[in-house]
Order: structure tokens, then C-alpha cells, then sequence
């Protein structure tokens, strides 16, 4: 049985590999205006004038669109393809990338152009998502959590080119430089690879196994009506919401238990490497044992890093495995939400359903680090927020552990009934 899974698996990555890559750009391309805000902030800062709080906004921006339109940008996948989706969207950011360069004195032009940015980061990784999951059975997992390393890839690679574009060609040239490189990258890869059930081509619809699966699942009243659907979407805010407000403040809170800013920055760094790692082994053991028992195992476990803080606070060894597992681990939980939704839900309203899903991540990731920073302002201290990330990660772990069997709707005639 293993061994025809995993032939089977290979089969599928022989066929659509192209559509991996491709999806593993457009990932790679939603990460790009967060990822070189760090780099840009002094250049913008220094030119124009605002301060680092208004520049930062921006991305607030993103988060708050991204909320609220994520489930309608499923709603369009699951309507019109994925394909014209990726399409649009991915046009539309490098377009807004694009336009930064162009910004005057007006802070409202900033932040109407961070506002199209969210627009097109509402469809992601959704958009991405959708024709992984519905191509790939036997080795969904893996697929699943490669797409999602492209943010990853970015996270590393962008800083590197946005800096050096800045130091040659000053803060505007750098956005254009960027949007044209992922243009470039994305947009070609995504015309001639990034196809799903609506928009395959011949070939591709040959795969009856494959197109069989994307048949089959939940309607959206049926998946809004489900009782997974929500222990799903509450694990994945708690887990998301605690994760965000001590990685996204990690220096700062490192520092805060006796670390020199030196020691605090490297020990910071080791969290890359270690979710880009952590998100391919657990991709690779989703396809072999349950996605909510890794869920779960990395909810937990990452609550290790807010306890070792706690009980050796100001080790430097104690901070370093602490990061270290949080990575490994919570780089194995991204796309294990991805792979539950994709088991639970099915394919039919997939888009809706993840999208939506998205909407309670995108809470979680904007509120968890602001209200982190309230609670530094009003005690002067981030225990508070470490104390209160352990109870979040541990629920999030009991919510992902009782998710049940998934659901087989090729054969069941009740779909409906059977995730409760």
C-alpha cells in the first residue's frame, strides 16, 4: 500500500511539477512588499519625510483587506478558475509594486497603493493553493508545503536584492526593479503552467483520477454549517495569532530576557532556515501519517519556545533551541492548515472555504503583534504575552487533535454529516 502511494505520488509530481513552480513564484510574490519594507523604510523615510509609523501602516493595510476580502477571492477561484485569478492578481501586485516608485508627497497615495496591494494579497495563497491541492492526492502534502516555501525563499532573497538596488539606484528604481524581476519570474510561469480544473488543458484532463478529486467535497453551506469548519479556522487564529506576536517582535522580546542586541539578532536568524526546513519534512510526513496530529505536535511544541523563555530567561542556548523548534515546527503547521482544509473541505467550494480560513489567519497575524506591543507599552514587559501565548498554542493544539477522520466524498453520499 505504501509503495503504491508513493509511485503514485511520484506520478504526480512528474505530470505537475510545472504547476508547483509556478505557484512556488506567485507565493514567492506576496511576500515581496512585507519583505522589502525593512530595506525601504530609511530611503522613504528620509525622502518624504513621514515617520517609520505612518510608512508601516501600509502593511496594516494588507492585513485588514486581506480579512476582509479573502473569502470573496475564494468565492471568485471557486467560480471563475484559479487560473484568471493568479492571473489578475498577480498583475495587479506587480503593478501596485511597480507604482510605489511613482509616490509624491501625498501619504493618502502611499496608502491607497498598500490598499491594492491587499487587494491582490486577498486571493493568496489561496489562489496558489487551489490547483496544488486539487492535481495532487498521494503526494498533496509535500506539494502543498513547497508552494508555501516561496515565502520563505523571498523572505531570504528579497531583503539581499532590495538592498542592493537601493545602494545603486536609490528607493524608487529598487520597487521597479522588484515588480519587474517578479513580472519576469511569475507571469510566465503562470501562462503556461498554472492550470486547474476549469482551465486545463487536454492533456491534463486525461488525469481522470485527478480531475475526479476536484469533483467531490463540501458546498460552502455546507462547509459554513460544519463544525470543523470552525474548529478549524478557531486552532489555525489562536495558533497564528500567539506564533506572529513573539516571532514578528522576536529581537525585542529576546533582548527583553537579557540577550545582547547582537546575541538577540543572530539567535532571531536561526528561525528561517529552520521554517523552510520544518515546512518540507512535514509536507513529506503529511502524505504518510495525519495532518492534524502534525498540527497539533507543532501547536504544542512551539509553546517550548515561550516556556523556555520564561524558565532560562537571558540563555543563550535555552533562546536558540527555543527559536529553533518553533521554526521547525511551525514551519510544518502552515501548510498542514492548508492540507486539512483541502481534506475536510474537499474541492468543490475549496477557494471559499480556505479563503475564508484565511480571514481568521489574517486576524490572528494582525492582531497578534500590535496587541503584544500594547501590552510591552503598558507593563514595560513582553512576559505577559509569552504567558498568554502557551494557553493559545496548547488550544489551538487540543482543536487541531480532535479534527477526526478525514472525509472520503467519493463514496460517501452525506459529505455534510461526516465532518462534525
Amino acid at each position: 500500500m505504501a509503495g503504491t502511494r508513493q509511485r503514485s505520488g511520484l506520478i504526480e509530481w512528474r505530470q505537475h511539477w510545472p504547476l508547483v513552480a509556478a505557484a512556488v513564484t506567485g507565493v514567492s510574490l506576496s511576500t515581496v512588499p512585507p519583505a522589502s519594507l525593512g530595506v525601504m523604510m530609511v530611503p522613504v523615510e528620509q525622502d518624504l519625510g513621514w515617520t517609520r509609523t505612518q510608512i508601516s501602516l501600509g502593511t496594516s493595510l494588507v492585513s485588514l483587506i486581506g480579512m476582509t476580502l479573502a473569502t470573496a477571492a475564494g468565492f471568485a477561484i471557486d467560480r471563475l478558475g484559479a487560473r484568471l485569478v493568479a492571473i489578475c492578481a498577480a498583475m495587479l501586485m506587480c503593478g501596485g509594486i511597480a507604482l510605489m516608485s511613482s509616490v509624491g508627497s501625498s501619504l493618502w497615495q502611499w496608502w491607497g497603493l498598500w490598499a491594492l496591494v491587499g487587494m491582490a494579497a486577498s486571493a493568496m495563497p489561496t489562489v496558489w493553493i487551489t490547483p496544488v491541492a486539487g492535481l495532487f492526492t498521494a503526494g498533496r502534502g509535500l506539494a502543498i508545503a513547497v508552494t508555501l516555501s516561496g515565502s520563505g525563499i523571498a523572505t531570504s532573497l528579497v531583503p539581499i536584492l532590495a538592498n542592493r538596488l537601493v545602494e545603486d539606484h536609490g528607493w524608487r528604481t529598487a520597487y521597479l526593479g522588484l515588480a519587474g524581476t517578479w513580472a519576469l519570474l511569475v507571469l510566465p510561469l503562470v501562462l503556461l503552467f498554472f492550470h486547474d480544473a476549469k482551465s486545463s488543458r487536454p492533456a491534463e484532463s486525461a488525469d481522470s483520477a485527478a480531475q475526479a478529486v476536484q469533483l467531490h467535497g463540501l458546498t460552502a453551506r455546507e462547509g459554513f454549517t460544519s463544525f470543523t469548519f470552525y474548529r478549524l479556522a478557531l486552532a489555525a487564529f489562536l495558533s497564528m495569532s500567539a506564533g506572529v506576536a513573539l516571532i514578528l517582535n522576536l529581537v525585542p522580546v529576546l533582548r527583553s530576557t537579557g540577550l545582547t542586541p547582537a546575541t538577540a539578532a543572530w539567535v532571531a536568524g536561526i528561525i528561517g532556515i529552520a521554517t523552510i526546513t520544518g515546512r518540507l519534512i512535514g509536507g513529506f510526513l503529511m502524505d504518510r501519517i495525519s495532518a492534524a496530529a502534525i498540527a497539533a505536535l507543532s501547536s504544542a511544541g512551539a509553546a517550548l519556545l515561550p516556556i523556555g523563555l520564561l524558565v532560562f530567561p537571558g540563555s543563550t542556548l535555552a533562546s536558540a533551541a527555543g527559536v529553533a523548534i518553533y521554526g521547525l515546527l511551525g514551519g510544518a503547521k502552515v501548510p498542514a492548515v492548508a492540507y486539512l482544509a483541502s481534506r475536510h473541505f474537499g474541492a468543490r467550494a475549496f477557494g471559499t472555504l480556505y479563503g475564508a480560513v484565511n480571514t481568521t489567519i489574517a486576524l490572528g497575524v494582525g492582531l497578534g503583534p500590535v496587541v503584544a506591543n500594547y501590552v510591552y507599552d503598558v507593563t514595560h514587559s513582553y512576559v505577559p504575552v509569552m504567558w498568554a501565548a502557551i494557553p493559545f498554542l496548547l488550544v489551538a493544539a487540543l482543536l487541531y487533535a480532535t479534527l477526526g477522520r478525514y472525509p472520503d466524498f467519493r463514496t460517501e453520499a452525506s459529505p455534510a454529516g461526516s465532518t462534525g
